[in-house]
Protein backbone atom coordinates (compact mmCIF):
# COMPACT_ATOMS: atom_id res chain seq x y z
CA UNK A 1 0.00 0.00 0.00
CA UNK A 2 1.10 2.95 -1.26
CA UNK A 3 1.66 6.23 1.70
CA UNK A 4 0.15 8.27 -0.55
CA UNK A 5 -2.71 5.46 -0.44
CA UNK A 6 -2.54 5.33 3.42
CA UNK A 7 -2.78 9.54 3.68
CA UNK A 8 -6.00 9.30 1.86
CA UNK A 9 -7.30 6.94 3.64
CA UNK A 10 -6.54 8.30 6.99
CA UNK A 11 -7.95 11.60 5.89
CA UNK A 12 -10.99 9.39 5.03
CA UNK A 13 -11.41 8.52 8.14
CA UNK A 14 -10.84 11.04 10.34
CA UNK A 15 -13.09 12.77 8.14
CA UNK A 16 -15.48 9.95 8.75
CA UNK A 17 -15.58 10.24 12.55
CA UNK A 18 -14.37 13.66 13.10
CA UNK A 19 -18.38 14.97 14.24
CA UNK A 20 -18.01 11.51 16.88
CA UNK A 21 -14.44 12.26 17.97
CA UNK A 22 -15.83 15.38 18.18
CA UNK A 23 -18.90 14.86 20.61
CA UNK A 24 -17.18 12.52 22.61
CA UNK A 25 -14.85 15.06 23.72
CA UNK A 26 -16.56 18.16 24.17
CA UNK A 27 -18.07 18.91 27.62
CA UNK A 28 -20.66 16.17 29.22
CA UNK A 29 -22.67 17.14 31.30
CA UNK A 30 -25.31 15.05 33.65
CA UNK A 31 -28.26 14.33 31.56
CA UNK A 32 -31.18 11.82 32.06
CA UNK A 33 -32.13 9.51 29.17
CA UNK A 34 -35.96 8.37 29.10
CA UNK A 35 -36.54 5.79 26.55
CA UNK A 36 -39.69 4.70 25.16
CA UNK A 37 -39.91 1.70 23.07
CA UNK A 38 -43.02 1.43 21.06
CA UNK A 39 -43.49 -1.51 18.47
CA UNK A 40 -44.84 -0.50 15.15
CA UNK A 41 -46.28 2.73 15.54
CA UNK A 42 -46.36 5.66 18.55
CA UNK A 43 -49.62 4.08 19.91
CA UNK A 44 -48.59 0.61 20.88
CA UNK A 45 -45.56 0.49 24.14
CA UNK A 46 -43.90 -2.49 24.54
CA UNK A 47 -44.54 -4.80 26.83
CA UNK A 48 -42.27 -4.76 29.99
CA UNK A 49 -39.03 -6.69 29.97
CA UNK A 50 -38.17 -5.49 26.56
CA UNK A 51 -33.99 -5.16 26.77
CA UNK A 52 -32.69 -1.73 26.19
CA UNK A 53 -28.79 -1.17 25.98
CA UNK A 54 -27.47 2.43 26.52
CA UNK A 55 -23.35 2.57 24.65
CA UNK A 56 -21.41 5.37 23.89
CA UNK A 57 -20.79 6.58 20.70
CA UNK A 58 -18.00 3.75 19.80
CA UNK A 59 -19.82 0.71 20.85
CA UNK A 60 -19.15 0.32 24.56
CA UNK A 61 -21.65 -0.82 26.89
CA UNK A 62 -22.62 1.97 29.20
CA UNK A 63 -25.68 0.66 30.95
CA UNK A 64 -28.56 -2.21 30.61
CA UNK A 65 -31.95 -1.62 31.49
CA UNK A 66 -35.36 -3.00 30.45
CA UNK A 67 -38.79 -1.34 30.03
CA UNK A 68 -41.48 -1.06 32.16
CA UNK A 69 -45.36 -1.29 32.05
CA UNK A 70 -45.41 1.61 29.80
CA UNK A 71 -42.76 0.84 27.52
CA UNK A 72 -40.12 3.39 29.04
CA UNK A 73 -36.83 3.04 30.74
CA UNK A 74 -34.66 5.76 32.10
CA UNK A 75 -30.90 5.84 32.47
CA UNK A 76 -28.71 8.73 34.20
CA UNK A 77 -25.33 9.50 31.64
CA UNK A 78 -23.69 12.45 30.38
CA UNK A 79 -24.38 14.30 27.20
CA UNK A 80 -22.76 12.85 24.23
CA UNK A 81 -23.32 10.83 21.54
CA UNK A 82 -24.94 7.61 22.29
CA UNK A 83 -26.10 4.44 20.95
CA UNK A 84 -29.15 2.27 21.73
CA UNK A 85 -29.44 -1.33 21.28
CA UNK A 86 -32.93 -2.54 21.87
CA UNK A 87 -33.96 -6.41 22.08
CA UNK A 88 -35.86 -9.10 23.22
CA UNK A 89 -38.93 -11.50 22.46
CA UNK A 90 -40.78 -11.07 20.11
CA UNK A 91 -39.35 -8.00 18.57
CA UNK A 92 -36.78 -7.71 15.36
CA UNK A 93 -33.31 -5.89 16.73
CA UNK A 94 -32.82 -2.51 16.79
CA UNK A 95 -29.88 -0.39 16.90
CA UNK A 96 -29.72 3.61 16.47
CA UNK A 97 -27.83 6.43 17.45
CA UNK A 98 -28.85 9.51 18.93
CA UNK A 99 -27.14 12.70 20.16
CA UNK A 100 -27.48 14.48 23.53
CA UNK A 101 -26.49 18.57 23.28
CA UNK A 102 -24.72 19.69 26.28
CA UNK A 103 -27.48 21.77 26.98
CA UNK A 104 -30.23 19.15 27.49
CA UNK A 105 -30.13 17.64 30.97
CA UNK A 106 -33.42 15.39 30.44
CA UNK A 107 -33.61 14.03 26.90
CA UNK A 108 -36.69 11.88 25.69
CA UNK A 109 -36.94 9.98 22.75
CA UNK A 110 -39.26 7.38 21.31
CA UNK A 111 -38.26 4.04 19.46
CA UNK A 112 -40.40 2.10 17.20
CA UNK A 113 -39.06 -1.00 16.50
CA UNK A 114 -40.69 -3.67 14.48
CA UNK A 115 -42.69 -7.32 15.31
CA UNK A 116 -40.69 -9.82 14.44
CA UNK A 117 -43.12 -11.90 11.79
CA UNK A 118 -40.95 -15.16 12.75
CA UNK A 119 -42.59 -14.47 16.67
CA UNK A 120 -45.81 -12.91 16.45
CA UNK A 121 -47.37 -12.01 19.84
CA UNK A 122 -44.40 -13.26 21.31
CA UNK A 123 -44.51 -9.78 23.11
CA UNK A 124 -47.15 -10.53 24.94
CA UNK A 125 -50.63 -8.13 25.48
CA UNK A 126 -49.61 -4.41 25.51
CA UNK A 127 -49.84 -2.48 28.13
CA UNK A 128 -52.76 -0.69 27.01
CA UNK A 129 -54.91 -4.05 26.59
CA UNK A 130 -55.77 -5.71 23.14
CA UNK A 131 -54.99 -3.21 20.35
CA UNK A 132 -58.76 -1.93 18.63
CA UNK A 133 -59.06 -2.89 14.74
CA UNK A 134 -59.63 0.52 14.54
CA UNK A 135 -55.81 1.09 14.68
CA UNK A 136 -55.09 -0.89 12.07
CA UNK A 137 -56.77 1.23 9.55
CA UNK A 138 -55.21 4.95 10.42
CA UNK A 139 -54.49 7.04 7.79
CA UNK A 140 -50.87 8.38 7.56
CA UNK A 141 -52.38 12.10 8.32
CA UNK A 142 -53.97 10.99 11.55
CA UNK A 143 -50.85 9.18 12.36
CA UNK A 144 -49.02 12.27 12.27
CA UNK A 145 -51.47 14.57 13.71
CA UNK A 146 -51.08 11.97 16.88
CA UNK A 147 -47.62 12.19 16.27
CA UNK A 148 -47.05 15.79 16.96
CA UNK A 149 -49.85 15.54 19.93
CA UNK A 150 -47.90 12.91 21.61
CA UNK A 151 -44.58 14.85 21.80
CA UNK A 152 -46.62 18.57 22.78
CA UNK A 153 -47.77 16.41 25.92
CA UNK A 154 -44.28 14.79 26.65
CA UNK A 155 -43.10 18.76 26.22
CA UNK A 156 -46.29 19.79 28.44
CA UNK A 157 -47.54 22.27 25.60
CA UNK A 158 -51.11 21.42 26.77
CA UNK A 159 -52.94 23.74 23.81
CA UNK A 160 -50.83 22.10 21.07
CA UNK A 161 -51.51 18.92 22.21
CA UNK A 162 -55.09 19.28 22.02
CA UNK A 163 -55.20 20.98 18.40
CA UNK A 164 -53.17 17.69 17.36
CA UNK A 165 -55.07 15.17 19.18
CA UNK A 166 -58.23 16.98 17.43
CA UNK A 167 -56.76 17.22 13.80
CA UNK A 168 -55.77 13.51 14.45
CA UNK A 169 -59.39 12.72 15.42
CA UNK A 170 -60.97 14.91 12.43
CA UNK A 171 -58.83 12.38 10.15
CA UNK A 172 -59.64 9.43 11.55
CA UNK A 173 -63.20 8.95 13.98
CA UNK A 174 -62.10 5.64 15.58
CA UNK A 175 -58.98 6.74 16.66
CA UNK A 176 -58.74 5.05 20.25
CA UNK A 177 -55.58 6.63 21.30
CA UNK A 178 -56.04 10.19 19.78
CA UNK A 179 -59.39 10.43 22.04
CA UNK A 180 -56.96 9.66 25.36
CA UNK A 181 -54.94 11.94 23.82
CA UNK A 182 -56.91 14.58 23.81
CA UNK A 183 -58.89 13.72 27.52
CA UNK A 184 -54.82 13.64 28.80
CA UNK A 185 -54.25 17.40 27.44
CA UNK A 186 -57.80 18.79 28.46
CA UNK A 187 -57.43 16.91 32.16
CA UNK A 188 -53.37 18.60 32.43
CA UNK A 189 -54.91 22.17 32.11
CA UNK A 190 -57.40 21.24 34.66
CA UNK A 191 -61.17 20.66 32.28
CA UNK A 192 -61.85 17.33 33.92
CA UNK A 193 -65.66 17.93 32.96
CA UNK A 194 -64.25 18.22 29.03
CA UNK A 195 -61.62 15.26 29.91
CA UNK A 196 -64.13 12.86 30.97
CA UNK A 197 -65.87 12.47 27.33
CA UNK A 198 -63.05 11.87 25.91
CA UNK A 199 -61.78 9.11 27.92
CA UNK A 200 -65.18 7.55 27.59
CA UNK A 201 -65.25 7.68 24.04
CA UNK A 202 -61.70 6.01 23.95
CA UNK A 203 -63.07 3.63 25.70
CA UNK A 204 -66.34 2.69 23.73
CA UNK A 205 -63.97 2.52 20.86
CA UNK A 206 -61.56 -0.20 22.43
CA UNK A 207 -63.10 -1.66 25.70
CA UNK A 208 -60.02 -3.29 26.45
CA UNK A 209 -58.13 0.35 26.87
CA UNK A 210 -56.57 -0.03 30.61
CA UNK A 211 -54.67 3.29 29.97
CA UNK A 212 -58.26 5.12 29.54
CA UNK A 213 -59.83 3.28 31.85
CA UNK A 214 -56.96 4.74 34.31
CA UNK A 215 -56.96 8.23 33.14
CA UNK A 216 -61.05 8.16 33.68
CA UNK A 217 -60.76 6.45 37.17
CA UNK A 218 -58.41 9.97 38.14
CA UNK A 219 -61.36 12.13 37.45
CA UNK A 220 -63.33 9.61 39.28
CA UNK A 221 -61.07 9.57 42.34
CA UNK A 222 -60.62 13.22 42.33
CA UNK A 223 -64.48 13.30 42.53
CA UNK A 224 -64.11 11.00 45.36
CA UNK A 225 -66.03 8.51 43.51
CA UNK A 226 -64.89 5.55 44.79
CA UNK A 227 -67.60 3.22 43.72
CA UNK A 228 -66.69 4.34 40.21
CA UNK A 229 -62.65 4.58 40.42
CA UNK A 230 -63.37 0.94 41.91
CA UNK A 231 -65.20 -0.43 39.00
CA UNK A 232 -62.73 1.26 36.42
CA UNK A 233 -59.90 0.55 37.95
CA UNK A 234 -60.79 -3.09 38.24
CA UNK A 235 -62.08 -3.08 34.42
CA UNK A 236 -58.42 -1.68 33.51
CA UNK A 237 -56.18 -4.26 35.42
CA UNK A 238 -58.58 -7.43 33.30
CA UNK A 239 -56.28 -5.84 30.81
CA UNK A 240 -52.98 -4.92 32.06
CA UNK A 241 -52.91 -6.91 35.64
CA UNK A 242 -49.72 -5.85 36.77
CA UNK A 243 -49.78 -2.06 36.59
CA UNK A 244 -48.97 -1.05 39.88
CA UNK A 245 -50.45 2.34 40.48
CA UNK A 246 -53.99 0.89 39.08
CA UNK A 247 -53.49 -1.51 41.74
CA UNK A 248 -52.75 0.80 44.24
CA UNK A 249 -55.40 2.96 43.62
CA UNK A 250 -57.81 0.09 43.18
CA UNK A 251 -56.56 -1.04 46.61
CA UNK A 252 -57.20 2.41 48.18
CA UNK A 253 -60.77 2.61 46.37
CA UNK A 254 -61.71 -0.45 47.99
CA UNK A 255 -60.61 0.48 51.20
CA UNK A 256 -63.06 3.64 51.32
CA UNK A 257 -65.84 1.71 50.15
CA UNK A 258 -64.90 -1.07 53.71
CA UNK A 259 -64.31 -3.57 50.56
CA UNK A 260 -61.57 -4.86 52.75
CA UNK A 261 -60.70 -8.43 51.90
CA UNK A 262 -60.12 -6.70 47.95
CA UNK A 263 -58.28 -3.97 49.49
CA UNK A 264 -55.80 -6.45 50.75
CA UNK A 265 -55.33 -8.77 47.71
CA UNK A 266 -54.50 -5.50 45.31
CA UNK A 267 -52.30 -3.80 47.62
CA UNK A 268 -49.76 -7.02 48.28
CA UNK A 269 -49.96 -7.84 44.41
CA UNK A 270 -48.49 -4.23 43.87
CA UNK A 271 -45.90 -4.76 46.74
CA UNK A 272 -44.95 -7.95 44.56
CA UNK A 273 -43.78 -5.89 41.61
CA UNK A 274 -41.91 -3.21 41.06
CA UNK A 275 -44.18 0.30 42.67
CA UNK A 276 -41.81 2.68 42.97
CA UNK A 277 -43.39 5.93 44.03
CA UNK A 278 -46.21 3.78 45.70
CA UNK A 279 -45.09 2.78 49.19
CA UNK A 280 -48.14 4.18 50.81
CA UNK A 281 -49.67 1.31 49.18
CA UNK A 282 -48.52 -0.58 52.45
CA UNK A 283 -50.64 2.02 54.42
CA UNK A 284 -53.88 0.76 52.60
CA UNK A 285 -52.87 -2.76 53.18
CA UNK A 286 -52.40 -1.99 56.61
CA UNK A 287 -55.93 0.23 57.69
CA UNK A 288 -57.04 -2.88 55.65
CA UNK A 289 -55.36 -5.56 57.71
CA UNK A 290 -56.73 -3.72 61.08
CA UNK A 291 -60.47 -3.92 60.43
CA UNK A 292 -60.10 -7.22 59.81
CA UNK A 293 -58.06 -7.76 63.20
CA UNK A 294 -55.38 -9.00 61.85
CA UNK A 295 -53.03 -6.61 63.78
CA UNK A 296 -49.73 -8.73 63.54
CA UNK A 297 -49.81 -8.64 60.03
CA UNK A 298 -51.14 -4.70 59.81
CA UNK A 299 -47.67 -4.00 61.59
CA UNK A 300 -45.92 -5.46 59.09
CA UNK A 301 -47.00 -3.75 56.76
CA UNK A 302 -46.47 -0.72 58.53
CA UNK A 303 -42.55 -1.59 59.19
CA UNK A 304 -42.66 -2.35 55.38
CA UNK A 305 -43.72 1.26 54.63
CA UNK A 306 -41.14 2.96 56.71
CA UNK A 307 -38.48 0.50 55.39
CA UNK A 308 -39.65 1.90 51.69
CA UNK A 309 -40.18 6.02 53.00
CA UNK A 310 -38.63 6.50 56.13
CA UNK A 311 -39.43 10.44 55.55
CA UNK A 312 -42.57 9.72 53.47
CA UNK A 313 -46.42 11.84 54.44
CA UNK A 314 -47.36 8.57 56.33
CA UNK A 315 -44.43 8.27 58.12
CA UNK A 316 -45.97 9.85 61.44
CA UNK A 317 -49.00 7.96 61.19
CA UNK A 318 -47.40 4.52 60.58
CA UNK A 319 -45.07 5.14 63.43
CA UNK A 320 -47.75 6.38 65.64
CA UNK A 321 -49.61 3.36 64.91
CA UNK A 322 -46.58 0.81 65.61
CA UNK A 323 -46.08 2.85 68.96
CA UNK A 324 -49.70 1.86 69.97
CA UNK A 325 -49.60 -1.83 68.90
CA UNK A 326 -46.89 -2.27 70.83
CA UNK A 327 -47.78 -0.97 73.86
CA UNK A 328 -50.06 -3.64 75.35
CA UNK A 329 -47.08 -5.87 74.91
CA UNK A 330 -44.97 -3.83 77.36
CA UNK A 331 -47.37 -3.77 80.82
Amino acid sequence: MSHRFRFALCLTLLAAFAPLLRAQFEAQNPTTLIVKVCIGSFQNPAPRNISVQLQDGFGAIEHDGHTDYRGVVEFSTFTATKRLRIFGPGIVEHEETIDIEPVENRKMVTIIVREDPKMAGASGNLPGGVVSAGRLNVPDKAQKEFQKGSESLNKKEWADAKKHFEGAIAAYAQYDVAYNGLGMALASTGDAKAARPAFEKAISLNENFAEAYRNLARISLAERKFDETDQLLTRSLSADPLNPWALAYAAYAELQLHKFDEAIGHARKAHEGEHKGLASVHIVAAMALEATDKTAEAAREYHAYLQEDPNGRDAPRAKEKLASMETPAKK
